[in-house]
């Protein structure tokens, strides 16, 4: 059985929303997440850290606020990247919580 073009452009189409939608949830997001609220993202300055442990210390206080979806921290660059839901938090309240919890110094980075 051959298919038409206008049904080829139908499957093609199905075909890319699955594979958005496998991507997006892949990366730990919902398609949920997104209309709850604001998604923002902020930079932190965290100070003194010197290994991967201390990257997982400050990963996991700036995980435990509510609102925070994902963190990414870099021991060599002092950075903490934080993608979170701006109607749950602030940059200014996750870096009181890394500060707070992970015994490093935690403070909004100026652009």
């Amino acid at each position: 059985m051959r298919m038409g073009i206008g049904e080829e452009d139908t499957l093609m189409r199905y075909w890319i929303i699955v594979a958005v939608i496998l991507a997006f949830t892949m990366t730990g997001h919902s398609i949920a997440q997104t209309k709850e609220g604001q998604q923002a993202v902020c930079k932190l300055k965290v100070t003194g850290m010197t290994c991967g442990g201390c990257e997982g210390a400050v990963k996991l206080a700036a995980k435990r606020v509510d609102g925070v979806r994902s963190v990414t921290v870099s021991y060599k660059m002092g950075t903490a990247d934080v993608t979170y839901d701006a109607a749950k938090t602030s940059p200014e309240a996750i870096a009181k919580a890394v500060t707070a919890n992970s015994g490093f110094k935690a403070e909004v980075a100026k652009k």
